[in-house]
């Protein structure tokens, strides 16, 4: 039997109005405007040429201070092997990555996954391993995960090869615990497995300390490749720079299937954010207590309506549960749509498990106004 169609994010996001767009998972806020200057300096100044696909020394340096101020890892920027790249988004380096490590193999994805994720998986000849987490709370069943790597790994039809860990997660914000990284850890570390981490909401979550980068884990810097991205803590989604940083032997392969495919990020670009990516020491604590204004307006009124929210640990994203009456998320989003030009993504879009399908990814990165708005046309919508 053939499987549903799921569905599309970018077809969503073509159908919704402007306004009602809580579809895209990109921050549609404003741009720094230090940033916007340096960027104008910056193509003015004549840099706009090719450079090395590991990106430009100025940034590969001021994001080797950031790596170790905010996540508390040691890099080399001029390291060889490269511990540092500068990449065309998160998606550069994760396909990098796959087409790097993953030919022929499989990496495990944790359900609700982002699909892309699956996507670029099976781009490179790879497969996805898809494991469910249980719940509402979304947890890790610790022996039906050991069993199933178990399995996976010995196996001689595209054998396991790495676990993918996004931290905070796309869809649905949760951030892994330490234990949860730990168990993780143990299963890499037991099969030699090797951790890819998706770490581009790591400045979205409500507290400092609710994420933790797993190649702080003993053992694991060696064994990890960390991708993360600009895009979304800087506004910046159309500027496709994003990063990968870790143990050099790892982060370097990266470099001969990303110079075939991408030759080098935008290279003014790369320039204007070397310039202010840590001139300033409270950018980052500001956007957390800004983002967790918008989590704290939105889950209010959404509660109203009788959607139940995930409690997750960060804010970039409501993972929320339709409210009774609806048969699935589909059908809602059908009727946000129809009635007012308002929409999510259904749960369906991420996941295997038609469990999944009463729950819907709703993206918050809005201004105020648009934000307020969105959530006036659902609650008018379900009027």
């Amino acid at each position: 039997m053939t499987a549903p169609a799921k569905p599309d994010i970018r077809m969503i996001a073509r159908l919704v109005a402007p306004e009602g767009n809580l579809v895209q998972g990109q921050s549609e806020l404003p741009l720094p405007p230090a940033l916007a200057r340096a960027a104008a300096e910056a193509i003015s100044g004549g840099q706009n040429h090719y450079t090395f696909f590991e990106g430009v020394p100025q940034l590969r340096t001021v994001l080797a201070e950031k790596v170790l101020a905010h996540n508390g890892i040691t890099v080399d920027a001029t390291a060889s092997p490269v511990e540092v790249m500068i990449t065309p988004g998160a998606t550069g380096a994760l396909v990098s990555a796959a087409n790097a490590f993953l030919k022929g193999q499989s990496a495990l994805l944790f359900e609700p996954y982002y699909p892309y994720h699956q996507r670029i998986l099976e781009s490179a000849g790879a497969r996805a391993e898809i494991f469910p987490l249980r719940g509402d709370r979304l947890e890790i069943d610790p022996d039906e995960f050991r069993t199933r790597c178990r399995v996976a790994a010995r196996r001689v039809d595209h054998p396991l090869k790495a676990i993918v860990v996004c931290s905070p997660s796309n869809p649905t914000g949760k951030s892994m615990t330490a234990a949860e990284l730990e168990l993780v850890a143990s299963v890499c570390q037991e099969l030699d497995l090797i951790c890819i981490s998706d770490e581009v909401y790591e400045h979205f979550v409500v507290n400092p300390e609710d994420h933790i980068s797993i190649a702080t884990l003993p053992g694991m810097f060696e064994r990890t490749v960390t991708c993360n991205s600009f895009s979304k803590s800087w506004r910046i989604s159309g500027w496709r720079l994003g990063y990968a940083f870790g143990y050099g032997p790892l982060v370097s392969r990266l470099h001969g299937p990303g110079n075939v495919f991408y030759v080098c990020a935008p290279t003014p670009l790369q320039f204007a954010l070397s310039q202010v990516l840590m001139a300033e020491p409270a950018y980052y604590d500001a956007q957390r207590l800004e983002f967790r204004s918008k989590r704290e307006r939105a889950t209010a009124t959404l509660e109203r309506l009788g959607f139940q929210i995930y409690p997750s640990a960060s804010s970039f994203y409501l993972w929320v549960r339709i409210p009774p009456g609806f048969s699935d998320a589909m059908q809602l989003n059908a009727q946000l749509l129809e009635r007012e030009g308002v929409a999510g993504v259904p749960g369906s879009a991420f996941a295997d498990d038609p469990a999944w399908n009463q729950w819907m990814r709703l993206c918050i990165a809005r201004e105020d106004a648009l934000l307020d708005g969105a959530l006036a046309r659902i609650e008018r919508a379900l009027a």
